[in-house]
């Protein structure tokens, strides 16, 4: 096959580059949240391998399939601001009492 890329089996072995590769463009604190994240996502991953194998399936689900359908942006809608890593706080001016 002529469009088929020759570097995809180097990205299923180094997960790391093709999860870096497929954070989608966001604002730098959505690139960075995902970032952070890696290791959970894997887990998922890997989890959604485990669940193939209990049910008697091969587990063959590669990453880039399991990343090019990952909910990104309705997890990161979902959570709340705090949990995003954006302090409230210091968008709105802190209240003063004067008596």
């Amino acid at each position: 096959m002529a469009n088929e890329n020759i570097w995809k089996w180097w990205l299923e072995e180094t997960p790391s580059a093709l999860y870096q590769a497929m954070i989608p463009k966001g604002t730098p604190s959505f690139a960075d949240y995902w970032q952070r994240q890696q290791s959970r996502v894997m887990g998922e991953y890997e989890g959604a391998l485990g669940k193939m194998a209990l049910a008697g399936q091969p587990p063959s689900l590669f990453y880039e399939d399991f990343l090019k359908n990952y909910p990104w942006t309705q997890n990161w809608y979902q959570m709340s601001p705090g949990q995003r890593g954006i302090n409230m706080g210091s968008l709105a001016p802190s209240l003063q009492w004067r008596v």
